[in-house]
């Protein structure tokens, strides 16, 4: 059976598992943003191995080893979101740039 839980611990529960994003865009613009650095990151992939295969075209015919050389050296950016902080956290550094008088709300 499920225990009853008081206020307090629910509180506690809930500064502790609740998450924050605390980067520098609002929690909506995060979810574009996260969206369009991954289409970014394989955009300019398939365009460095487009570049890549493009200047082999010229060799008739194509060796093989060559194209696979020439798109294992073409690097992949890497991009991974922050994670999100706890919201305990998260009210502590607001409190501490609120004392410091930063003006910036996080």
């Amino acid at each position: 059976m499920k225990r009853h839980r008081t206020p307090q611990e629910k509180k506690a529960l809930s500064l502790e598992r609740d998450r924050r994003n605390v980067v520098a865009e609002s929690q909506w613009g995060g979810r574009d943003a996260i969206a369009r650095r991954k289409q970014w990151v394989n955009q300019s992939h398939r365009k460095a191995v487009h570049q890549e295969l493009s200047a082999l075209s010229g060799h008739l015919p194509a060796d093989p080893e060559a194209v696979e050389s020439a798109v294992a050296s073409s690097k992949r950016h890497h991009w991974r979101k922050t994670p999100d902080i706890p919201l305990g956290e998260a009210l502590l550094l607001r409190r501490s740039r609120s004392a410091t008088g930063d003006g910036s709300d996080a």
